[in-house]
């Protein structure tokens, strides 16, 4: 006998009501095919459309649906058409063009569907002269400012002709989640009439040169020749790259709320198996800045490294983790990039600095943003242990933590094994026993490196 058809339930928040409709609707689609469905995935469906109905924040996107409780990696692939469509209607009507960037990632079709970005269609304008963006990567600066502002178009005026980054729906009136913070603004005053925008580069980053700072320095002076752009090259507590908005007059130093986090293929694919990316995206996540940049440079196909893990990295960071993750293909795209970015981010200040500059919140001085990052640094004995523990093979951050809840420190860890003394098999299962989160090979590889010889830890 089949089972009864899922009745339809009121939606707390009446902008959800076309999420749970999907929702449901492709619920029932699935239960009348002839293969069948099974009764696992309906009660996932089912856990997930109660969950959607009874949300009371607005679920706009894909990323916003994933944190609904009860919604997996299966749901979303499901639901992910609906979301593509779901966003075109709440932009301008847009054509789909193919980008030129050689480092096209299997799942970059996927992430840009998920968000609804298509590049606009090419109309003339003025700019720097020489300065067209691919299409591709108009898209992914679009998709790093707010959404609510509208989406960035480059325009650009024959084979020739110049290219900028204007703003669509300047008039769009803001709400408060989506506000980025802005400098102090004094009556009547225009943005760059008070403000120099200025690109920071980090000194210790590295763009194939044999001295870092030197290299640094050759690319702040190509980026500023060729986008009329101010970039300067110093130590940076966190980060790759950062954007201040400094006064004319006053010489004062304001954060923009916007950084960058640069990876290379390689380094990315050393720091996942080191586990030195989570902590380093933690610190950012931390530093009081909104809109986070992790931008991964080269092919990964190309890596010497797990090809899919850097993959499945860059595309949980932008879905689940709140980046906006950008990908070139070389020094150059990352140059280009940086260029784009800055007139982007100038444009999008200059836009939104007399509406907004009294709502938003204010944005820190250097002073204030570097004193943060520093007080980031400094780590308890626990989250030290916290970190020691991740580098056990099949220890997870989220097991980690798990462990930490409990014993904090490796000493109270140490004196939980010494109260089982003498039965192995309870020591190894006893973390497992203490959490679902923790796994029995996690358990028990903790317990060897802890408590035994530390050898035939598996992984």
């Amino acid at each position: 006998m089949a089972p009864p058809a899922p009745m339809q339930l009121r939606v707390r928040l009446p902008e959800n009501e076309e999420v749970a409709r999907a929702l449901h609707e492709k619920r029932l689609a699935m239960r009348e095919q002839p293969s069948g469905f099974k009764e696992h995935l309906d009660r996932t469906f089912g856990k997930a459309y109660r969950n959607v109905c009874a949300a009371t924040e607005p679920i706009r996107t894909l990323k916003e649906f994933s944190k609904i409780k009860g919604v997996g990696p299966w749901l979303i692939r499901c639901m992910k058409g609906f979301f593509a469509e779901f966003s075109q209607d709440l932009s301008p009507t847009k054509r789909n063009v193919a980008g030129d960037n050689a480092a096209v990632y299997s799942y970059k079709e996927e992430t840009k569907r998920t968000k609804g970005c298509v590049p606009n269609k090419k109309t003339a304008a003025s700019g720097s002269p020489g300065k067209e963006a691919p299409a591709n990567l108009n898209c992914q600066i679009a998709q790093s400012l707010p959404r609510c502002q509208g989406t960035f178009e480059l325009q650009s005026a024959g084979k020739t002709g110049s290219a900028e980054f204007n703003m669509l729906d300047k008039n769009y009136l803001l709400t408060d989640h989506s506000i980025l913070a802005m400098p102090p603004h004094q009556s009547n005053e225009e943005f760059l009439e008070a403000y120099e925008v200025v690109l920071i580069l980090d000194d210790r980053e590295n763009f194939g040169s044999r001295s870092r700072k030197v290299a640094s320095r050759k690319v702040a002076d190509n980026i500023c020749s060729q986008f009329n752009v101010s970039v300067q090259v110093k130590r940076l507590p966190v980060g790759d790259g950062i954007w201040i908005a400094r006064h004319r007059k006053l010489l004062t130093e304001y954060v923009l709320d916007f950084i960058v986090e640069r990876k290379n293929v390689a380094d990315l694919g050393s720091s996942i198996r080191d586990n030195r990316y989570k902590d380093q995206k933690s610190r950012l996540q931390n530093c009081g800045l909104r809109k986070l940049i992790y931008l991964v440079e080269g092919d990964p196909n190309t890596s010497n490294g797990s090809v899919a893990s850097i993959k499945t990295a860059c595309f949980t960071t932008e879905l689940f983790e709140g980046f906006d993750v950008l990908r070139t293909s070389g020094y150059t795209d990352t140059q280009r990039t940086y260029g784009y970015l800055t007139q982007s981010i100038i444009d999008y200040y200059s836009t939104n600095f007399c509406s907004v500059a009294k709502s938003a919140r204010i944005c820190p001085t250097y002073d204030e943003f570097e004193g943060n990052c520093r007080s980031l640094q400094k780590k308890t004995v626990s989250q030290t242990f916290a970190l020691q523990l991740m580098q056990v093979p099949q220890v997870t951050e989220k097991v980690a933590l798990a462990v930490v809840e409990f014993y904090p420190t490796i000493l109270s860890l140490a004196r939980a094994y010494s109260m089982l003394e003498g039965d192995i098999c309870s020591q190894e299962e006893m973390l497992k026993n203490k959490s679902k989160v923790i796994n029995a090979g996690a358990s028990r590889n903790i317990f060897k490196l802890v408590w035994g010889d530390g050898c035939n830890l598996q992984t």
